[in-house]
């Protein structure tokens, strides 16, 4: 028996993206429909987490016989096995790098060093597993001032060929992703940018389509580190659901992308100053800009009905700090994630719960994974009456 998701057939495709994304979905088992034919059975992997994250967690899940994909790639372990031995392949399966992330065409993994010497092999299987894969980068965490990813080329594809370990210098690693069917441009290189937050970056829609209800009008909304604004995507792409945009952010790179992207999804242009700081045009203010400066310009205070931190590990810093950007007059929603140890979630609520000035403010907590051993990575919601 296996688990699959009853999905309305004309939600399915923006499920399936969520669960791409996050690598819930089954790879040996096919989506198919039910006896009524109005639903989509959508077969979970076995690593997916018992309860999901919303949007899943609207979807029913039924434990059923699946039925096996027509597919007859074979998966990268088998094509690994075949490649190191069985004996070998049976020694390190704990620690192969069974998880990986799309952006793209692009393949991010991270590789133990107890299995560093199979490298060729590891990514001979994952790209031959994945043909619609172009470049595979180790992700060695992060680096420099703007937190972007270290990322190391480990093979391209050219006309159907490998290429292991190719120069920095002769990939491309601008692409564009689409997400719920919106297109955005990014380089993870050069600005943070994670797939993996499409569930949050929906939840961030949810919230507002709830809060535009409550105001009766469409939301200003604040993303001072939006980087190259995946989040906004989602809502200025909502027909009437945003009126003003606060995008900033300290990495000019981070920015330039914000700005091509904004024209996309805007239809106009984005003048940009000379040194890319933060304006006013129109309806949108972006560009550079420190979050903790954005306080002293008057004429964003008391204005803003959504606030978006992801900062995991600065929430709570920049809480406090953010605070008189809101449009207190209004109910006003701040969204974001934090990391925090297991045994401190309650204690974590209470100071967040603190800084709101009204004691009927809501916070929600939400532990979404481990982080480390002792610490869990949490999705926050404070929604201020």
């Amino acid at each position: 028996m296996n688990a699959h998701l009853i999905i309305p057939n004309h939600e399915v495709q923006g499920a399936i993206e969520l669960l791409l994304s996050e690598g819930w979905l089954s790879q040996t088992l096919r989506i198919h429909s039910d006896e009524s034919e109005k639903f989509r059975l959508v077969p979970l992997d076995g690593g997916a987490p018992q309860d999901l994250p919303p949007p899943l967690d609207q979807y029913p899940i039924l434990d059923t016989e699946g039925e096996l994909t027509q597919n007859r790639r074979p998966s990268w372990q088998s094509v690994l096995e075949a490649l190191v031995g069985v004996e070998t392949f049976e020694e390190y399966e704990s620690i192969w790098p069974a998880s990986h992330e799309f952006i793209g065409d692009m393949m991010l993994l991270k590789i133990e060093e107890e299995v560093r010497i199979y490298e060729e092999q590891i990514v001979k299987a994952k790209m031959e597993s994945h043909p619609h894969v172009r470049l595979v980068l180790e992700d060695r965490g992060v680096k420099g001032e703007f937190r972007v990813r270290d990322l190391r080329p480990m093979a391209l594809r050219i006309d159907g060929q490998i290429e292991n370990n190719p120069s920095s210098h002769t990939v491309e690693t601008r692409v564009e992703v689409k997400e719920s069917g919106h297109t955005i441009i990014c380089d993870p290189t050069l600005a943070y940018y994670s797939s993996r937050l499409q569930t949050e970056r929906i939840q961030n829609v949810i919230e507002a389509e709830e809060l535009r209800g409550k105001i009766g009008s469409p939301i200003a909304v604040a993303d001072p580190f939006c980087g190259v604004g995946p989040a906004l995507a989602h809502l200025i792409n909502r027909q009437n659901l945003t009126s003003q945009i606060l995008a900033s952010d300290l990495n000019p790179e981070a920015i330039n992308m914000l700005n091509d992207n904004l024209r996309r999804w805007r239809g106009r242009d984005i003048v940009e100053l000379s040194h890319g700081k933060l304006q006013l045009n129109k309806d949108v203010w972006s560009g550079i800009q420190d979050a903790r400066e954005l306080v002293s310009n008057p004429e964003l205070l008391g204005r803003w009905n959504m606030l978006i931190i992801n900062l995991p590990h600065s929430f709570s810093e920049f809480l406090p700090l953010l605070l008189p950007l809101m449009d207190a007059s209004k109910p006003y929603v701040i969204r974001g994630r934090l990391v925090c140890r297991h045994d401190e979630i309650d204690e974590k609520h209470e100071q967040l719960l603190q800084h709101m000035p009204n004691p009927d403010a809501q916070v929600v907590l939400d532990p979404r994974r481990d982080y480390s051993p002792i610490t869990s990575l949490c999705s926050v919601t404070i929604r201020n009456p």
